[in-house]
């Protein structure tokens, strides 16, 4: 079939990564990056307090997106549909243990900087370590495993944040990790804007997946169609409980204070997770709201998105149009980083719609003219030869066996 040979074919020249590379999970990426960036730049709510169509559409799906297809990819690099054994999964694993460690050092030090943006960085790293006791696991168990958490892991979170203190002021950094380390893992696990312990949903999803055969057309279609009705069904009941149970909550805006009820309590944007004090909140799918609603329906709406790359990359018009996002989806870690720095400076007008796209059509910008001479991210690149050169040292691998004539 066209569609399968498309998905077969080398990346687009400029990704000069491994044959063969699956470019929807690329663009995907890339999309995840833009949408993260559109809630740090633009108004994510308007005056009378509710979710701007930015704040809608990206609030925590942005995210949730990025740590999905943190899971997929570290599937894809152990073994894809047939994971790694024996002291090939041990290599993989400790290169995975020590690229966590290299990006949690990245992320700490960024977080240390006047940025506006909730770095995600040392976040990621924690997500690498916890996922690496589930990489041997089919697909079927991952995504079953996946759901399972996401139903679970809100109400204990909840159970426990009700007995933690309260989370510290500012971003966990390299200074925090070093003079306060229970508060940092406090944060990471539990009371921060990315929280480990429930976003191991996303992880355990996005693993699931790369179990998959993602070239597969009917795989990319029901990722699609099944992420979209699990993302509405997931909002739809949220909404229809809070209505039932006639909540309601009083809420400072621009234009003072309102009292949001019901279906309107979902356009509040939360720090990771909703008060611990009353079970109600547990309720709630607005965006980093970390209840089971939030993040079951945003694990739908990042499989949809997923689905919906691996679709249109099967056509070659489409693999060309999207070759920026694609090669920006390829070098992240270096963007993002960038990104972080830009806007630890008091340049640009924020909140401008002219300032996020040119902060947007640079990065696609530079993306492609890079790929186009080396084949990865400068940041990527110091990940990659740190990570293996001490993951293969760690496990070497066999020697080679002479064949006898």
């Amino acid at each position: 079939m066209a569609g399968t040979e498309a998905l077969e074919k080398p990346a687009p020249r400029g990704i000069r990564g491994k044959a063969g590379r699956i470019v929807g999970i690329d663009v995907a990426r890339g999309i995840a990056l833009i949408t993260m960036a559109a809630t740090h730049m633009l108004p994510v709510h308007g005056p009378d307090g509710h979710l701007t169509l930015s704040g809608f559409l990206f609030g925590g799906r942005a995210s949730a997106l990025f740590a999905l297809l943190a899971g997929v990819s570290l599937a894809i690099v152990t073994g894809g549909a047939t994971p790694k054994a024996g002291r090939d999964m041990t290599r993989a694993r400790a290169i995975i243990a020590v690229r966590a460690l290299v990006i949690g050092l990245i992320g700490l030090m960024l977080a240390m900087t006047d940025t506006i943006v909730a770095v995600i960085l040392a976040y990621y790293a924690v997500y690498f370590l916890i996922a690496l006791p589930f990489l041997r696991l089919r697909a079927s168990t991952l995504m079953s495993l996946a759901v399972l958490w996401g139903v679970v892991s809100p109400q204990i979170s909840f159970w426990l944040r009700g007995m933690l203190p309260d989370p510290p002021r500012g971003q966990v950094d390299l200074i925090m990790i070093f003079t306060d380390p229970a508060s940092a893992l406090n944060a990471l696990l539990f009371t921060g804007y990315y929280p480990a312990f429930t976003w191991l949903t996303f992880i355990l999803a996005g693993l699931a997946v790369g179990r998959m055969d993602l070239r597969a057309k009917g795989t990319a279609i029901a990722l699609a169609v099944g992420g979209l009705v699990v993302a509405a069904a997931a909002w739809l009941t949220s909404g229809l409980l809070l209505e039932l149970f006639g909540v309601t909550t009083p809420w400072s805006t621009e234009n003072g204070p309102v009292v949001f009820s019901g279906w309107e309590i979902n356009n509040i944007g939360w720090y990771g997770t909703t008060p611990a004090g009353d079970s109600v909140w547990l309720l709630v799918a607005g965006p980093h709201a970390g209840t089971t609603f939030d993040l079951i329906g945003v694990t739908g709406s990042a499989l949809a998105v997923l689905g919906v790359c691996l679709l249109a990359m099967r056509t070659d018009l489409l693999r060309k149009i999207a070759y920026p996002v694609a090669a920006a989806g390829a070098m992240t870690l270096t963007l993002y980083t960038i990104h972080v720095l830009v806007l630890s400076f008091d340049v640009g007008d924020l909140g401008s719609k002219t300032y996020y796209l040119t902060h947007v059509i640079i990065g696609l910008s530079i993306a492609p003219i890079w790929l186009s001479f080396f084949a990865k991210g400068p940041l990527e690149w110091v990940v990659h030869e740190i990570a293996t050169g001490i993951g293969t040292a760690a496990v070497p691998r066999e020697p080679k066996r002479p064949v006898g004539g």
